[in-house]
């Protein structure tokens, strides 16, 4: 098997904005014997997630060469410019970007998507091929038995962060509300990080009229835990690209209550999920009193979603991924 070296450029290294995936596909492509180089501003090295291959500072852009260069922002393609390397990609994770339009308009730029959703919108913006790279699940680190469902609880979990409206936190605490007065024993649990570049405390301000908690800087084990005690997670995203959060709380056995937007690649109607086709409370509170009242519904979607999120797996979309670029033959090879 050749080795290649494989490049990200990012904006940090911190635990938001989609950064497991860098480290999680580096750990992989490592792991397979090629050379990973992450570049960031400082190059500080990650603290949340071990990380095997090489941080480096921006500073040093000019020195490398590699293969294959990726990064998540349309703003940073002037560092990718920077750099010597053979393809330079733009992997996009969210509609409207700030610079989309710039990476369409650059030919030397390839395109890819972290959503079949995202990637059919791009391609029909672009009028050129997107990279298939769909997201994925660590379904051996989120799973069922890392915790226990209480049969004498509802706890009904979400991404906690009310300051941003795409991922639609206030809509579920309103559902949630609506839901209680059926269920008043449901239990609303928020989760979220708080620190450099993500500050603001959520918990300020916060009045949600219904019995609630939030859990900040959870481990990833607490995080993992947390999915699998929650008996309904909601995702109330919009303009999303892949649902990070929905897709784990699949993995982990809770059933899952959501909107189209991110969710399109596992999340099927009365299948794996409940989708929500209507971005309002109302609806979602419908969708959640279904799911926190029917445990035989429940546990039938759990077991589907389970089933569902195993063929989303790392390795999979790393070896998919060097495939499209060129760089491999399609079958995940042994570690070294």
């Amino acid at each position: 098997m050749e080795h290649y070296s494989i490049a990200a450029v990012l904006p940090h290294l911190r635990v938001f904005g989609g950064i497991r995936r860098y480290l999680t596909l580096g750990r992989i492509w490592h792991a397979w014997g090629h050379e990973v180089v992450l570049y960031t501003p400082d190059g500080a090295p990650a603290d949340w997630l071990p990380f095997p291959g090489q941080v480096r500072p921006f500073s040093a852009l000019a020195a490398g060469r590699h293969d294959a260069v990726f990064t998540p922002q349309p703003t940073l393609l002037p560092q990718l410019h920077a750099m010597t390397a053979t393809q330079r990609i733009w992997y996009c994770a969210a509609e409207n970007e700030p610079g989309e339009a710039l990476a369409i308009r650059d030919r030397s730029i390839r395109l890819a998507a972290v959503s079949t959703a995202l990637a059919r919108r791009l391609a029909a913006r672009a009028r050129r091929p997107v990279i298939d790279g769909a997201g994925a699940v660590d379904g051996a680190f989120f799973r069922p038995d890392r915790g226990r469902r209480d049969p004498a609880k509802r706890i009904v979990t979400a991404y906690g962060r009310r300051s941003r409206p795409r991922k639609g936190t206030d809509l579920v605490v309103r559902a949630a509300r609506l839901a209680s007065r059926r269920f008043p024993d449901l239990e609303l649990v928020l989760f979220d990080h708080v620190g450099p570049g993500n500050e603001q405390d959520p918990r300020d301000g916060f009045v949600p009229g219904v019995h609630a908690r939030f859990v900040l800087n959870p481990t990833a084990d607490a995080l993992a835990q947390l999915y699998a005690e929650t008996h309904v997670f909601v995702a109330a995203e919009k303009r999303a690209g892949w649902c990070n959060t929905a897709a784990e709380a699949m993995a982990s056995g809770a059933c899952v209550v959501c909107t189209p937007s991110g969710t399109g690649d596992f999340a099927r109607h009365g299948e794996t999920a409940l989708v929500v086709r209507i971005r309002h409370p109302w609806f979602l509170a419908r969708a959640l009193e279904r799911a926190l009242g029917d445990d035989a519904l429940r546990a039938r979607l759990a077991t589907a979603g389970r089933a569902e999120i195993e063929r989303h797996d790392w390795p999979r979309l790393a070896a998919k991924l060097l495939v499209q670029l060129g760089l491999g033959a399609g079958v995940p090879p042994e570690p070294r």
